[in-house]
């Protein structure tokens, strides 16, 4: 177009310009509109058409539909009271001669239309189902389907939780969205604590014991245990075994003169699953009786150093994991070193020795062989360590709970706190993960002073050098709870700081030596003392 002066340019990243200096007369030419009068009242009319189609398509209730008092589909899991007769566990790594494993029978009614409806059974390690996932053809109004499978001990360890959950993924169709929107109905099951155990003789003598006090007169185990004793044994069976399928025993003990019930063991955590079914068949027993204000409390002390023993041996075991990583990475780069060499050696046109790189290759990957081996057997040991640990957990917060008397929303709290996992990895483990959330509540609700609650904690979790401060939060947490504090994720720090703890508080040690003095020798640490003070938060 005749312009003179014009610069180019081409930038670093591959644009090319041509600019001028100057002004230039725009080429656009707006067209000419007809000089009409507007009409007000149609642009208001066309105005509000648009507005309400506008409404119309953003209306939640047709794209979403609302929830309804009866839902759409239900789900509903039936367990057979009585073990299969003949055993469908599958690849089970027990060493017992025979797993059991019990029927559960899954019911799936739709009310509607339900398109492309798929069932996930769900139950923690190291219990298996012999099939979890399931798809169904879509479900037509007032329809129904139904699966049954069996459950089964897989590993060679006991289970922390006898429970299991079944969800329901479909689609309903609607008007503005035929594909369909997604929903989920789920509900879970509780399975029998013969399928993990079978009666045994007691045993009078063993490492671990608990005391559970209760504010009635002791139940015959043939009343609430009929599945594990003999009815010829009458009223007089106050003593009740357990032998759990991996080869561990715990013992049940009645008292004939008190209100006691004594839980006996060998190992930590197999107290767990036996003392919870004992208190869940006790409150169920008087529950038929219309009697309400059956209480189950414990008044000895909680086990610490005996769960500080799990803790250090479950996070042992990961350090090994992460020697054993460490290890066949240096190997592995070895391998491939020696690699290179061998293939340079073989591409020379004039063959020269190798030196015996080839023994060294070969003995190079037996090590990573070995290696391997022995970190998948150390991965092997620490899920079956985390399953210990979780069970140990699980029987420490119930423990905490009857000794405090907390409220439902606080063993809410606890188990937050201390179960924050399904399941452990290298990248995030439990002691990490328990050790943040517990610091969390010292320095909110249970802080002693402002300055605390003025901490700052790390936002970034990392695997910690050993178990030394989680053990330390641990009795500290404790010990407040003892002298009076509350659990609470309310964010006013300043009415928990009021509500929560006694003015009259003692001084808590906070380091080691202090601890070591004010508790010597002690495996008990924390009773409950009737002099406790307590002081209720003001609503």
């Amino acid at each position: 177009r005749d312009l003179k002066g014009v610069i180019v340019t081409l930038s670093d990243d591959g644009h090319l310009q041509c600019s001028y200096l100057g002004t230039d007369p725009s080429l656009f030419q707006a067209p000419k509109v007809d000089s009409r009068e507007i009409n007000y009242e149609e642009i208001n009319a066309e105005m509000k058409e648009l507005q309400r189609i506008i409404r119309e398509a953003t209306k939640t209730q047709d794209i979403l539909p609302e929830s309804e008092k009866q839902r759409d589909l239900t789900v509903t899991a039936e367990v057979s009271p009585d073990l299969d007769e003949e055993s469908q566990a599958i690849d089970s790594e027990v060493k017992a001669g025979a797993v059991p494993s019990v029927t559960v029978k899954i019911t799936i009614q739709s009310r509607v239309t339900a398109q492309k409806p798929s069932l996930v059974v769900c139950v923690q390690a190291p219990l298996a189902v012999t099939c979890d996932q399931f798809v169904f053809d879509d479900l037509e109004p007032d329809s129904s389907e139904t699966v049954v499978l069996s459950v089964f001990l897989k590993e060679n360890c006991s289970p922390p939780e006898l429970e299991g959950t079944c969800m329901v993924s479909y689609n309903i169709a609607t008007e503005l969205n035929p594909e369909g929107i997604p929903r989920v109905s789920q509900c879970s099951f509780s399975l029998p604590l013969k399928l993990v155990c079978f009666p045994a003789q007691p045993s009078k003598a063993a490492n671990h014991k608990l005391t559970i006090d209760t504010n009635k007169p002791p139940i015959s185990f043939v009343t609430i245990f009929p599945d594990f004793v003999d009815p010829s044994e009458g009223d007089q069976a106050n003593a009740l075994g357990f032998q759990f399928i991996t080869g561990s025993k715990a013992t049940l003990l009645a008292s004939k003169t008190s209100q006691r019930y004594r839980i006996q063991s060998d190992q930590l955590e197999d107290l767990w699953l036996v003392t919870k079914e004992l208190i869940y068949r006790l409150e169920e027993h008087f529950k038929k009786q219309n009697c309400k204000d059956f209480a189950c409390t414990f008044s000895g002390s909680i086990p610490l150093q005996e769960y500080f023993e799990l803790i250090d041996r479950h996070f042992e075991l990961r350090l090994n994991a992460e020697k054993y990583q460490e290890l066949l990475s240096e190997r592995a780069v070895q391998f491939r070193a020696i690699e290179r060499r061998l293939l340079t050696r073989f591409k020379e046109k004039t063959p020269a020795p190798l030196q015996h790189l080839d023994t060294l290759l070969e003995g190079t990957f037996r090590e990573v062989i070995a290696l391997a081996d022995a970190a998948e057997e150390n991965q092997a040991s620490v899920f079956q360590a985390f399953a210990k640990l979780k069970s140990a957990t699980h029987l420490v917060i119930m423990l905490i709970s009857l000794w405090q008397k907390l409220s439902t929303d606080q063993v809410a709290v606890l188990e937050a706190t201390f179960l924050p996992l399904a399941e452990d990895t290298q990248e995030l483990g439990w002691e990490e993960t328990v050790d943040a959330a517990v610091s969390y509540l010292l320095r909110t609700c249970l802080s002693k002073s402002s300055k605390e609650q003025a901490l700052t904690l790390s936002s970034h979790l990392s695997m910690p050098k050993d178990t030394s401060r989680l053990k330390k939060n641990i009795t500290l947490f404790c010990d407040r709870l003892a002298k009076g504090g509350r659990l609470s994720l309310s964010t006013d720090l300043a009415t928990q700081q009021a509500a929560v703890m006694p003015g009259g508080c003692a001084t808590i040690p906070e380091s080691d030596l202090e601890e070591r003095t004010a508790i010597p020798g002690s495996t008990a640490i924390f009773v409950t003392h009737g002099e406790t003070t307590k002081q209720k938060s003001k609503p």
